[in-house]
């Protein structure tokens, strides 16, 4: 190749790089879209659950703390913390729910990921088929976890894989007021 045929070929794709950058940087920093974070009001949803139920979180809220976690069942930090948030519901949920929002995938995929478990949950699972609930909360990787009080208000909000520790957490906060 000749040295101005490279030198033209370089300076191309240093400047299509840079207008790449530039139009990235320029959609972050004018997007009006804020993420959901603690101390904001839970926006209401209404799902139908894998067994065919309507689950409402305003109707579970007015009672109780909710606790929201975003999953998928190729995610294999989701697969991880599910028995450990099993387990911890099944010692007493009186003050909370857990709500398992499944994001997009078809009831097969889903039902066998849960086969697929060494025990049945115990949490009702949501299908947010539509990411509708999925773009309200902005949630983005999963799993993400959001715990609400009773009061209706975001009490925190992790994009992580939880610990046994945070999901304890988790439940202390929700039932806070």
């Amino acid at each position: 190749m000749k040295k101005k045929t490279r030198n033209i070929l370089r300076i191309s794709i240093i400047m299509s790089v840079i207008i790449l950058l530039g139009v990235t940087l320029w959609f972050n920093f004018t997007s009006d879209i804020e993420t959901v974070q603690a101390g904001d009001k839970a926006i209401d949803f209404q799902l139908e659950t894998l067994n065919g139920n309507q689950i409402q979180l305003s109707d579970v809220n007015s009672e109780k703390g909710v606790i929201l976690n975003f999953w998928g069942t190729w995610c294999k930090p989701c697969r991880e913390e599910m028995p450990d948030m099993n387990r911890i519901y099944n010692e007493g949920h009186e003050d909370y729910e857990i709500i398992a929002i499944n994001v997009s995938e078809d009831e097969q995929q889903i039902n066998q990921f849960l086969l697929s478990l060494d025990e049945k949950l115990s949490f009702p699972v949501a299908l947010d088929r539509n990411r509708d609930v999925t773009k309200a909360y902005q949630v983005g990787p999963l799993p993400t976890t959001i715990a609400i009080n009773k009061n209706g208000v975001i009490v925190d909000k992790k994009e992580y894989q939880l610990t046994v520790d945070d999901i304890y957490s988790f439940v202390e906060q929700s039932t806070s007021e």
